[in-house]
């Protein structure tokens, strides 16, 4: 019996979501980029790497963004309870989330990268070096 609630116990861990959401970037989108991670949940980091550098961000801000009022608009009127949840805060699927990690090399070189997701999907978005080239980053 103590196995069975142990084994219910891990189950809801896992099914929970208490793991950090890890993607690994898409090789199609940038292929001067070779390899790439992103953690957006728990102490966040962005790891991107090229032939010759590898960029590294942690604990950047993630900010978090519902615009309730075109929410209100689309919902209140022909979906009364849907609105309540949303307004609540019980229905999350609306939410846009956004960050701008700046990874850094050992040698001292910079991305500026600006990402953005909805909820339960992987974060997109674009990469600058500090000559101006643009790496666009999409995530699995």
């Amino acid at each position: 019996m103590f196995k069975l609630g142990i084994a219910f116990a891990n189950a809801a861990v896992i099914l929970g979501g208490c793991a950090p959401h890890l993607h690994s970037l898409r090789q199609d989108d940038s292929p001067d980029l070779v390899s790439g991670e992103c953690v957006h949940e728990g102490a966040p980091h962005l790891t991107l790497a090229t032939r010759k550098r590898r960029y590294v961000a942690e604990g950047f801000e993630i900010h978090r963004h519902t615009d309730l009022a075109e929410l209100q608009r689309r919902y209140k009127g022909t979906d009364p309870k849907h609105w309540d949840r949303i307004f609540a805060g019980h229905d999350r699927s609306h939410e846009v989330y956004s960050a701008e990690p700046i990874p850094r090399a050992q040698d001292g070189a910079e991305l500026s990268c600006r990402l953005t997701w909805g909820a339960g999907k992987p974060p997109q978005g674009i990469c600058q070096d500090q000559s101006g080239k643009e790496y666009q980053v999409r995530f699995d």
